[in-house]
């Protein structure tokens, strides 16, 4: 399964971008988006740039991305979890 993740493009070249998340940088397509600029927030999909964020929708996506991570990985106290009674899906409740 794939999934989307909000980055920062650091650099763009010929061929394409590098987009920073989490101190990881990766390459990605301009394919779809071409007038990207170092600086932007963007969305990555399978490895191509899908769309320019404001940069306090990346924070929230992040930070989303983070709780179903910490989730996951069953750390409900990182995840900013309350009890809302047992298999309430309570982080990602909006």
């Amino acid at each position: 399964m794939c999934i989307a993740f909000p980055g920062r493009v650091v650099a763009i070249d010929a061929v394409g971008a590098v987009v920073e998340t989490e101190g990881r940088r990766r390459r990605a397509s301009t394919l779809l988006l071409t007038d990207v600029a170092v600086g932007d927030w963007v969305t990555v999909a399978a490895g191509t740039i899908v769309e320019r964020l404001e940069p306090d929708q990346a924070e929230e996506i992040q930070d989303v991305l983070r709780a179903a991570i910490a989730l996951e990985m069953g750390d409900r106290s990182a995840a900013g979890a309350t009890d809302q009674g047992e298999g309430a899906p309570d982080v990602l409740a909006f």
